[in-house]
């Protein structure tokens, strides 16, 4: 096989006890045309210490303050040089064959602008419960309502980069949704079964503390993409925030009722999630589901 040169980058900040279990998940892979690069924002940890340990195998690692995480992002992009690229945050993992995986379906179209993505397992640091959760097919108007794609299972072609352009370092919690929206208008999207990550949910969890500072970001991002009909929707979010609150645990509900109500595990979770039983002209059940996740 033919192993194009795969470019990761991983931006980091204070997760000393995760970021070595991260590395090794990355190394161990034994994938022989690997750039892998750190960036780390000034961490006060033992993260330092940690990637001065794994300094001979790393191609590039730096420890300084910076602009934020997509900045850091962005700069490893600037200096890769993998003809397929990718970022994986310092708490999640990557699996044993994710980057040959990874080479072997890319490798015949890095001359387009190609993104592919594959299947994750959510774990959850303090129960070690694990969810895998399959790919969705790709589909542009779900994107739009809500990002399906688990960021550290997605990798794409250096010309996908180039023609999309970086990260916009003005968002802190939906910067990588907002880049797939741009890449869907100018590439081609692509699934794959394969399990190819492991996403650590904590308690420091960004999406998790994010609260209604991510609500304002997830609302500018549909403004700048989406259909009106979705921005509606969003904004009724926003203005509503017993309904933030009880979209999210009416998910949680409806998903823990599928197994002993099946059928009727949808309607039982809506009856007993008050801010949805009338809805205002215009707004509708569906999408909202849509939008907590449930597709």
């Amino acid at each position: 096989m033919n192993y194009p040169r795969i470019s990761v980058i991983t931006p980091s900040y204070d997760q000393g006890q995760f970021i070595e279990e991260t590395i090794r998940s990355v190394l161990e892979q034994g994938y022989p045309n690997l750039e892998f690069s750190v960036f780390d924002g000034g961490s006060t940890d033992r993260t330092v210490e940690i990637l001065r340990k794994y300094s001979a195998q790393l191609s590039f690692w730096r420890s300084e303050r910076d602009g934020g995480q997509a900045a850091a992002i962005n700069e490893g992009f600037q200096r890769a040089t993998g003809d397929i690229l990718c970022w994986l945050n310092s708490d999640d993992l990557h699996c044993a064959n994710t980057l040959s995986t990874v080479a072997s379906l890319l490798v015949s179209c890095l001359d387009q602008p190609v993104v592919i993505y594959g299947g994750c397992e959510m774990f959850d640091n303090r129960t070690h419960k694990k969810t895998f959760r399959p790919p969705t097919p790709f589909s542009r108007e779900l994107l739009e309502l809500m990002d399906f794609l688990d960021q550290p299972s997605v990798f794409w072609t250096r010309k996908a980069w180039e023609l999309v352009g970086p990260l916009d370092q003005s968002l802190h919690y939906g910067f990588d949704w907002e880049w797939f929206l741009r890449a869907a208008k100018v590439g081609r999207f692509e699934a794959t079964g394969a399990l190819l990550s492991r996403y650590r949910i904590h308690k420091m969890h960004k999406s998790r503390t994010g609260g209604k500072k991510r609500w304002r970001e997830l609302l500018t991002i549909v403004r700048r993409h989406a259909s009106p009909v979705v921005v509606n929707h969003y904004e009724f979010l926003m203005r509503r925030n017993s309904a933030r609150w009880w979209l999210n645990k009416r998910m949680r509900l409806c998903l823990a009722l599928k197994g002993p109500l099946r059928t009727s595990a949808d309607a039982v979770a809506t009856l007993l999630s008050p801010p949805f039983w009338v809805l205002p002209t215009g707004i509708q059940r569906r999408i909202l589901w849509q939008i907590s996740g449930i597709h």
